[in-house]
């Protein structure tokens, strides 16, 4: 029994923690009469139907509600007070970072008798200054991506572009798949972006790029932000706000494998005519899944606590054609004198009293060390000094 309390405290402490730290968005507005007079102590309700979870709260003197920390999803709003009939708004959307403004007028009436109101105005951005745009979960699941980046969607957002050149020094010191990737949004360089991930610093502090990269079939949507943003993103100039999925009240979850062989491939323009295509086996899959939380004769999560869960696993062997330089025929066989450098005997220096060089011998050898002819491959031209081959290199990469 105390495991199981235990357990679920610590559960419980997750959830608060997630909600916590999530992008949330905001649904503020309005309550009105008919006259346009303010209605003062009027029910706000709202709802998010995949949860059935409801935020309750009053308008103030001034006919203001407003409600924060909501997650991305669609929500019903209901405006409720005695004396006037109940409005209804369903299907709200709300994105990620997003405050949406929704006004009531209500009617004389019975508080009973509903009035739904259907197909109103779209959702405007007046309660922020923001700049940004959303790529939402439809986009990020069916536009086809090469090695599942959701972040190369970027270049749908206009000012943005994804193909700058990746920043020198973090080639050099930290190399991969994170710096390759590079993302210059409204003219600005590629450390000026600043990333999270469900409200937590996902931001490299070092080169300013991504540290963790989510799998698409966790991904709710995000959304990039550009120039005056509010004071809570911090520093950057750009703000890559991602935000993951939830649990529901359905189960539901989802497996892929994503295959690329080296037997469905054509050549590369470097391959040898005459090799096979250099070895290529490359697998990326994983699963998802959530619903509620249900322990047996403990807790029914339904309406109250979710769980979701994703797995993604990659599995690489590749080999990919270089070119190299090797010693030609001559040289192999001891002849250096295409080399076009005189080749000196460190056995014949002659040093003086300061330690210093005075004259060095040139070398008579016409050998080639044996142990390194095994290790190069032979040349593949005739040229009488060095020549250029392609050679396949492979590694395996997991994770």
């Amino acid at each position: 029994m105390r495991c199981s309390i235990t357990l679920l405290s610590t559960m419980v402490l997750i959830a608060a923690l997630s909600w916590a730290q999530g992008p949330t968005g905001e649904i503020t507005g309005t309550v009105v009469d008919p006259t346009g007079a303010v209605v003062a102590g009027a029910t706000v309700t709202v709802t998010n139907p995949s949860t059935n979870t409801q935020r309750v709260v009053k308008t103030n003197s001034s006919g203001i509600y407003d409600v924060p920390a909501l997650m991305p999803g669609n929500y019903n709003l209901k405006a409720a007070v005695p004396g006037f009939t109940t409005q209804v708004r369903n299907d709200i959307e709300l994105q990620v970072a997003q405050v949406a403004r929704i006004d009531f007028t209500l009617q004389v009436g019975n508080v009973t008798e509903v009035v739904e109101v259907a197909g109103g105005a779209p959702v405007l951005q007046t309660e922020t200054t923001d700049i940004g745009t959303v790529v939402e979960n439809r986009r990020i699941e069916d536009l086809p991506l090469n090695g599942r980046n959701y972040l190369q969607l970027t270049s749908l957002i206009p000012g943005a572009t994804t193909y700058g050149p990746p920043a020198a020094q973090g080639q050099g010191r930290m190399g991969g798949s994170r710096n390759d990737f590079t993302l210059n949004v409204a003219g600005q360089r590629l450390s000026y972006n600043h990333y999270t991930l469900d409200g937590v610093e996902n931001t490299d502090p070092n080169f300013n790029t991504y540290l963790l990269l989510p799998s698409l079939d966790a991904l709710q949507e995000f959304k990039v932000e550009s120039g005056q943003f509010q004071a809570e993103y911090g520093r950057g100039i750009s703000q890559v706000n991602v935000t993951t999925k939830s649990g529901t009240n359905e189960i539901h979850g989802s497996a892929f494998e994503f295959l690329r062989n080296a037997d469905l491939d054509a050549k590369n323009y470097f391959d040898s005519k005459t090799q096979p295509i250099p070895p290529l086996k490359r697998n990326q899959f994983g699963a998802t899944a959530g619903g509620p939380v249900i322990i047996p004769k403990i807790l029914r999560g339904k309406d109250k606590l979710f769980f979701f869960f994703d797995y993604e696993g990659l599995r690489e062997r590749k080999a990919l054609t270089q070119t190299a330089t090797v010693p030609s025929a001559l040289w192999r066989a001891g002849d250096f004198t295409t080399s076009g450098t005189t080749i000196y005997d460190p056995m014949t220096r002659v040093l003086n009293a300061a330690g210093q060089l005075t004259s060095v011998e040139p070398s008579q050898a016409t050998w080639f060390p044996r142990a390194a002819s095994p290790l190069l491959p032979p040349p593949s031209c005739s040229a009488s000094n060095r020549c250029p081959i392609s050679l396949p290199t492979s590694w395996p990469t997991t994770f």
